[in-house]
């Protein structure tokens, strides 16, 4: 007996937009930096970062040093186990309570699915892992679409405030393990 099925619906585009691609490690590293680096009012980052430090990890951080200084507003999602990963390679003796103390711009959230960056609303940041090696980034695609930042930092606020929550919880739970 044959399922009848209703016609299928054609896609609602939310918008079109620009998009620039990056293929290379050190290019999604290059990029990134350019994105932050380029920054006027706003970084938003639902991270899951990559799973070895690299020669240009301190470029990154510098690049968020920077745009922190330079007055542009940073908040940065990430897994307990992924903050320590990054941290503890710069810090022997990282102490995720300490740090996060220090560092309000940056929350905990039990763990991050579809990462993403958004910068001023209007650039958005896609990576896709090496399909070798899911340790590195090597396709970098960045979309030049403001509905899509705006989409994108409508779950980030929302994720943002659920996490203020749980940080207590969750660095708990990282501190019990």
């Amino acid at each position: 007996m044959a399922i009848a099925t209703a016609p299928r619906e054609p896609a609602q585009a939310l918008n079109t937009g620009r998009s620039t691609s990056f293929a290379g490690n050190a290019d999604f590293h290059r990029c990134f930096c350019d994105l932050v680096d380029a920054a006027q009012s706003e970084v938003v980052d639902y991270v899951i970062p990559e799973t070895r430090p690299d020669e240009h990890d301190q470029h990154i951080l510098k690049a968020y040093g920077n745009a922190v200084r330079r007055g542009v507003s940073c908040r940065t999602l990430i897994s307990p186990a992924h903050l320590y990963l990054v941290q503890s390679t710069w810090d022997a003796n990282f102490d995720m309570r300490t740090f996060l103390g220090k560092m309000p711009h940056i929350r905990l959230i039990e763990q991050v699915h579809g990462p993403f960056t958004v910068v001023d609303r209007t650039k958005v940041l896609l990576n896709l892992p090496d399909p070798w090696d899911a340790a590195e980034y090597t396709t970098s695609v960045v979309v030049q679409d403001e509905r899509l930042g705006e989409h994108l930092i409508a779950n980030f606020d929302r994720l943002w405030a659920e996490a203020g929550e749980r940080q207590d919880d969750l660095v708990a739970g990282w501190e019990a393990r």
